[in-house]
């Protein structure tokens, strides 16, 4: 099983356990640079984010984290140290096989990625939220619940 660390402690962090999860992933911990932060799902530890983390071989980690610009930041610091930044599908998703996702995009419930759509490094697909053919979302950007993209739209990058 696939070893997977979460970077934040919050209610998105919360939504990234539970997709991660269904995707096969083994969480080991959550990882937060607020020392008094507290698990969101009970009986796994919270790691202080100083605590200079060496990857396993196979170890993944996700920035569960809402805002852009600390997302980039720590996907960025980490990503240096050699750690893995996988895109995490919802079993309850569907991506078109030819889709494109960079990595540390996250595809939450509900949510349909159609033909020929890109998905930039760190967005969020949020819950229901529909993405029509051909279709171009920048890094770190943000779809919120139920949004809905033409064909062809472009939303540009948060950072």
């Amino acid at each position: 099983m696939k070893r997977l660390f979460i970077f934040g402690t919050g209610a998105h962090a919360r939504k990234v356990y539970h997709c991660a999860v269904g995707c096969g992933y083994e969480v080991v911990a959550f990882v937060d640079e607020n020392p008094q932060a507290s698990a969101p799902i009970p009986g796994l530890p919270v790691l202080a984010a100083d605590a200079h983390l060496q990857p396993a071989p196979g170890d993944a980690l996700f920035v569960a984290i809402g805002r852009a610009d600390v997302r980039h930041r720590l996907m960025a610091q980490w990503g240096a140290r050699g750690w893995a930044l996988p895109a995490l599908v919802h079993v309850a998703a569907w991506v078109a096989p030819d889709a494109q996702l960079a990595e540390g995009v996250l595809v939450a419930a509900g949510a349909v990625v159609d033909t020929a759509s890109t998905i930039g490094r760190g967005a969020i697909v949020d819950i229901g939220v529909l993405v029509d053919h051909e279709c171009d979302v920048g890094a770190f950007s943000h779809l919120r619940p139920g949004q809905v993209l033409g064909p062809r739209s472009r939303v540009a990058a948060a950072v």
